[in-house]
C-alpha cells in the first residue's frame, strides 16, 4: 500500500493525476487528508483530518499543523503493516512522514509543490522551516521536483530526484453545460480571457480586472477562491463583461479555459516563490490548445518563449492594455494556439505515462 499525504483537500490536479493514476493501475493507496473547509465528501480511499483552519495565515497556523502531523503519525502508524511507500506532498507532510518512515522502515518519497524560503519571511520560525525542507530534501529515500530547474533552491543533495512537471495525465474533461454557456456568452465579444485558479496577490488579478473593465469588447470568465473573492465579485457585479463563477469543479474548469481565446497566469516577482513557479496552467494551455499571458522573468516565461506558446508582458496594467490593443491579436493568437498544440503533440503528451511507469513504480519495489 502506498500511503499519500496532502495538508488540504486534495482538490489540486497534481494530486488527482496520482490517485487516477493509482486506480488505473490497481494500486493500493490510501490518502490522509486534510478537511480544512469542513466540506470534503466522503471517501472510502481518503481519511480526512476534520480541523478547520484558515488558508494562508502562517504563523498563526501552527498549532493545527502540529494536530495534523500527530493525526498523520497516528494514522501512519495504524497501517504500518500494509504500507510499502509514503508519499509525503510539500512540509507539512515530510515532517510525520519521514519520522515514521525511520522508525517502521518505510520508503519515503519528498514530492516538493513549493519549496519554502527564507525569502518568504523574516525570523528563527522561517529559518527553521528552511532548515527542515533541506534536511527532507536530503534524507528521504526520493525526491520528486516538479522543475529541473527547481533543483538550484535545495541546499543539500539526495541521490535520487526525480522531475514530474505538473502535466495532466493527457485526459480532458469538459463539463458539456459550461461549454454550452461559455460559447454563447464567447459569440458576443472580441476576445475572451479565462482564469480557473486562486484569487491571490502577486498574480497580476487586480490589473487584469481592471484592463478588462475598460475593454468592453473583452470577456473574463474568472473562477476560483482566495483573499481577493470579495474584490472579484465586486467587479463582476459592476462590469457585464465579467463573469465569476466562484469555486468550480475540475471539468467546469477546464471548460472554461478551453473556451477561452488566452488564459491568464501571471506570476508577480513581487512574491519571490514566483521566479519558480510552476503552475499546471502551463500545461493545460498546451493540452488544451488555449495559449497563455503570464509574467516576464518567471521560469513560466522561459517556457512560453521557448516554443511561442503565449504572451510574456511586464507587470503593469499598461503591458495588459498594449496586448489587448494590438492590430493583429487575433492572427498572433491562432499562431500560438497552433504551437500549443504542436508542442503538446511532440514534448509532453506521453511525458506522465512515461514516468510514473519508468521512474515511479520501480519505487515501490526497491528496498528503503
Amino acid at each position: 500500500m502506498i500511503i499519500f499525504i496532502r495538508d488540504n483537500e486534495c482538490f489540486e490536479p497534481r494530486v488527482q493525476n496520482y490517485l487516477r493514476y493509482f486506480d488505473e493501475h490497481e494500486i493500493d493507496y490510501n490518502v490522509l487528508a486534510w478537511d480544512r473547509r469542513g466540506t470534503a465528501e466522503p471517501n472510502s480511499k481518503i481519511t480526512f483530518f476534520q480541523r478547520r483552519a484558515e488558508y494562508g495565515k502562517r504563523i498563526a497556523n501552527i498549532p493545527n499543523k502540529i494536530a495534523w502531523m500527530f493525526f498523520v503519525v497516528r494514522e501512519i502508524w495504524k497501517r504500518r503493516r500494509e504500507c510499502c511507500l509514503i508519499h509525503a506532498c510539500d512540509i507539512d507532510a515530510i515532517l510525520p512522514a519521514l519520522l515514521m518512515g525511520r522508525i517502521l522502515h518505510k520508503k519515503v518519497v519528498f514530492d516538493i509543490f513549493d519549496w519554502i524560503s527564507s525569502l518568504t519571511g523574516k525570523g528563527v520560525v522561517y529559518k527553521v522551516v528552511e532548515f527542515l525542507q533541506n534536511y527532507a530534501y536530503a534524507h528521504s529515500d526520493a525526491v520528486i521536483l516538479c522543475e529541473e530547474e527547481r533543483r538550484s533552491q535545495a541546499k543539500t543533495q539526495n541521490h535520487s530526484v526525480l522531475v514530474l512537471p505538473n502535466i495532466p495525465d493527457g485526459k480532458v474533461e469538459l463539463d458539456e453545460k459550461t461549454l454550452e454557456i461559455t460559447s454563447k456568452d464567447r459569440k458576443e465579444y472580441t476576445f475572451t480571457i479565462s482564469y480557473v485558479g486562486v484569487f491571490d496577490r502577486d498574480r497580476g488579478l487586480e490589473n487584469l480586472l481592471s484592463s478588462v473593465s475598460k475593454n468592453k469588447n473583452v470577456l473574463l470568465n474568472i473562477a476560483g477562491f482566495g483573499v481577493l473573492d470579495e474584490q472579484v465579485q465586486n467587479y463582476a457585479k459592476k462590469y457585464n463583461n465579467i463573469h465569476y463563477w466562484g469555486r468550480v469543479e475540475y471539468a467546469v474548469g477546464q471548460a472554461i479555459m478551453k473556451n477561452s481565446d488566452v488564459m491568464a497566469a501571471m506570476y508577480h516577482l513581487t512574491s519571490p516563490l514566483h521566479k519558480f513557479a510552476a503552475p499546471n496552467k502551463y500545461y493545460e494551455s498546451l493540452l488544451l490548445g488555449v495559449p497563455m499571458i503570464t509574467t516576464e522573468g518567471t521560469l513560466v516565461a522561459s517556457k512560453v518563449k521557448k516554443y511561442d506558446t503565449g504572451f510574456v508582458l511586464g507587470e503593469t496594467e499598461a503591458a495588459l492594455q498594449d496586448m489587448l490593443s494590438c492590430p493583429d491579436l487575433a492572427e498572433r493568437i491562432k499562431q500560438k494556439s497552433s504551437n500549443c498544440r504542436e508542442t503538446w503533440k511532440t514534448v509532453y503528451a506521453a511525458y506522465y505515462e512515461n514516468f510514473m511507469r519508468e521512474k515511479y513504480l520501480p519505487l515501490l519495489r526497491k528496498k528503503s
